[in-house]
């Protein structure tokens, strides 16, 4: 850190930074310690004007603080947003920042690197302790956030620090992009560790070549084997040719996936097959499946549709989720995900009876 912000004021005469990061449910953006300068190291909203616009919308925000300029960055790796830098200028001077950019990502690659030999950032971005089956959760999720030039795609789980069985992974790779979504029976420890078997295996199947069938149904042995047949996982699995647009999935009793084309909301309704774990040796269907230029994709979780405020029996429901994905639909996959999360944790008052997941894959053709 230091010196980055060495660097920063000898190229572009900043005279104070601090660097924000996200926290793990995308509410807050906490300072990391060791800012350098006179600059307050205060937490941001990401819902707020400056720092949080910044997040939002992945493009810098200024602002006069009275004591010069304040200059927000957002810091990313490709499309995982990570945070924000914070640099206080002299004066505004819109010639220096493109080297403040560069300079967030170099930061977001940096951090990326670093969770591999320190936890420092990790715990700044928890405004409370995990709980064990979250820490185990977090651990098996894949980038939460990828694009290149054919797609772009994002996952969000709530509750961020109490996750208990649901799960999402992708994989992109030459023109192929496989997508998953998981969720375990139960809550807790127990649905944790069904859920990280699950994955283990989805990808040490589809490392070894294997398709999403034989991903599934290795899946579903596994669970017999260490859990009998009283736990299931259910899940939702598409894999997509990126070049031609052909795609396949299996639905192992999962939530119906919806498609958001041309401005509407189509379900992507498939006959489901039984969760993982039920039968064992079962033969999982392969459906073909329309994917057209410019369609939007969501994969979701039950904790949303089933998502209500206490004893209330109004669900958040399809209809809803179909209207956050209209509204949305100018905004990237990583803003959509943590919209329609945010939404179901106001509209269940903050506490949610089922985790509740969402990835989101546009399709650019």
């Amino acid at each position: 850190m230091d010196v980055l912000f060495h660097r920063l004021r000898d190229t572009t005469g900043a005279s104070a930074g601090v660097l924000l990061l996200a926290d793990y449910a995308e509410t807050t953006l906490e300072p990391v310690p060791g800012q350098w300068g006179p600059l307050a190291a205060e937490v941001h909203q990401v819902d707020g004007p400056t720092a949080g616009k910044a997040f939002r919308t992945q493009r810098p925000v200024s602002v006069d603080d009275g004591s010069g300029t304040l200059v927000f960055v957002p810091v990313s790796v490709r499309r995982e947003r990570l945070g924000v830098l914070a640099v206080r200028l002299d004066r505004e001077q819109t010639d220096c920042w493109s080297e403040l950019r560069l300079m967030a990502q170099l930061l977001g690659y940096v951090i990326a690197e670093a969770r591999r030999y320190t936890d420092r950032f990790e715990r700044v971005r928890r405004r409370r302790d995990l709980q064990l089956p979250a820490e185990i959760q977090w651990e098996l999720l894949p980038v939460l956030a990828y694009q290149d030039r054919t797609l772009s795609i994002a996952g969000n789980l709530e509750p961020a620090y109490e996750i208990g069985g649901d799960s999402f992974d992708y994989a992109v790779d030459r023109g192929i992009v496989t997508t998953t979504v998981n969720d375990a029976m139960g809550h807790g420890l127990r649905a944790a560790l069904m859920a990280s078997l699950t994955v283990s295996t989805q990808r040490n199947v589809r490392r070894c070549n294997g398709g999403i069938r034989q991903q599934a149904e290795a899946a579903s042995d596994r669970l017999v084997e260490q859990f009998g047949e009283d736990a299931f996982v259910t899940s939702l699995m598409v894999h997509l040719n990126t070049a031609t647009g052909e795609a396949s999935a299996i639905n192992a009793g999962h939530p119906a996936a919806l498609i958001l084309r041309k401005g509407e909301v189509v379900p992507l309704a498939l006959p489901p097959d039984p969760p993982l774990g039920v039968e064992p040796g079962y033969d999982y269907t392969l459906h073909r499946v329309d994917i057209q230029p410019d369609d939007r994709l969501l994969l979701l979780s039950d904790g949303i549709l089933d998502g209500r405020a206490g004893d209330s029996s109004d669900h958040f429901g399809s209809s809803r989720v179909a209207s956050v994905l209209t509204d949305s639909r100018a905004h990237a996959p990583t803003e959509l995900v943590r919209q329609i999360t945010s939404r179901v944790m106001d509209y269940c008052d903050g506490k949610l009876q089922d985790d509740a997941t969402a990835v989101c894959l546009d399709w650019f053709g």
